[in-house]
């Protein structure tokens, strides 16, 4: 079942243009959804936005689609408590247009009621700065968690922010948002700065969220290794480039190189255990036209639509230039 189904998602912001384009992607309940890409490609902006924190000059239009939600009800044939949530947030059929101030409303009452949890990529901006961490679950009407599945003694709760590591304050901040059950679980970059044993133990806590009833995991990485080690069968491996969603695919499909789209192929393929990146980077001028949004050159070239020989020359069909200086002759 698909917990949320973000369609057609754009945002941009002054200045800049769009950071998010055309951009489609389901979080499908009982596993993870790992997104990745390079620095900058967007995937902390679309975290943000399934929090409600987009800012408030941004221009955001697509649907937030939670009708599969709404439509749980429990074993008694009642509204489930988390459905109740979710009409209040989303009434009709649990459509959210996020071009609208209803929509950016709705997306704030989530992730309050805690049918959206969110774990930042700067953790430290989870608690205020001079209060101990356990009377900050306390004020926050949460039980202490018990951070011993963190890799962590539960005395550091004793705490303030500023007394712990950054990896510490990241595993607490992720320990604050599975104590509210979400139905959806959104996590940016969860495991950075871990070593591995600390990595390993932080996956296993969003398996164990991901594969309660009626649960999604949206989780942002860098470390393909612990992507790899962790993978199970149910996750799924969605690739951001430039602003979109270029593929989503099955972990297993990801790592065995089976993507359609070759950008995704050369990520999987620089995966630690795959060696240092086999493929080699053309050297040459870039392809013309150097078009994004309806497929990066990557993908054209893995369409046919051009013939590189990895080797620093490129050639282009229908006869478009090779290299700076052809073009500069041809001008």
């Amino acid at each position: 079942m698909t917990a949320l189904h973000l369609r057609d998602i754009a945002l941009s912001l002054p200045g800049t243009g769009e950071v998010l384009s055309s951009l489609d992607l389901e979080m499908r309940v009982g596993g993870i959804t790992w997104l990745v890409g390079e620095s900058g490609a967007g995937k902390s902006t679309l975290c943000n936005l399934l929090a409600g924190l987009s800012p408030v000059d941004a221009k955001v239009r697509g649907v937030l689609d939670l009708s599969e939600i709404v439509a749980v009800r429990d074993g008694f044939g009642g509204a489930s408590e988390k459905r109740d949530i979710a009409e209040a947030a989303v009434p009709g059929d649990g459509r959210i247009d996020l071009g609208t101030g209803r929509g950016s409303r709705a997306m704030a009452t989530m992730r309050r009621t805690g049918l959206i949890a969110w774990a930042p990529q700067n953790a430290m901006d989870t608690f205020p700065p001079t209060i101990r961490l356990t009377d900050w679950f306390a004020r926050a009407g949460m039980e202490g968690p018990d951070l011993t599945v963190y890799g962590l003694e539960n005395s550091i709760l004793r705490r303030r922010p500023h007394e712990v590591s950054g990896g510490q304050i990241s595993r607490i901040s992720l320990a604050a948002a599975v104590v509210k059950s979400p139905r959806l679980l959104v996590c940016d970059e969860p495991t950075a700065g871990l070593d591995p044993e600390q990595t390993d133990a932080v996956v296993d806590v969003l398996n164990e969220q991901a594969v309660a009833s009626d649960r999604a995991v949206l989780a942002v990485t860098h470390d393909l290794s612990g992507l790899q080690r962790n993978a199970r069968s149910r996750d799924r491996v969605a690739v951001v480039f430039n602003g979109h969603i270029v593929e989503d695919v099955s972990a297993e499909d990801f790592f065995a190189g089976q993507s359609a789209n070759a950008y995704v192929r050369a990520l999987a393929a620089a995966a630690p255990a795959a060696g240092a990146h086999p493929l080699q980077v053309a050297d040459g001028a870039r392809p013309t036209p150097w078009v994004y949004r309806d497929g990066d050159e990557l993908r054209r070239l893995g369409e046919g639509g051009l013939d590189c020989d990895w080797g620093g020359e490129e050639s282009v069909r229908d006869g478009s230039v090779r290299d700076g200086e052809d073009r500069d002759e041809a001008d």
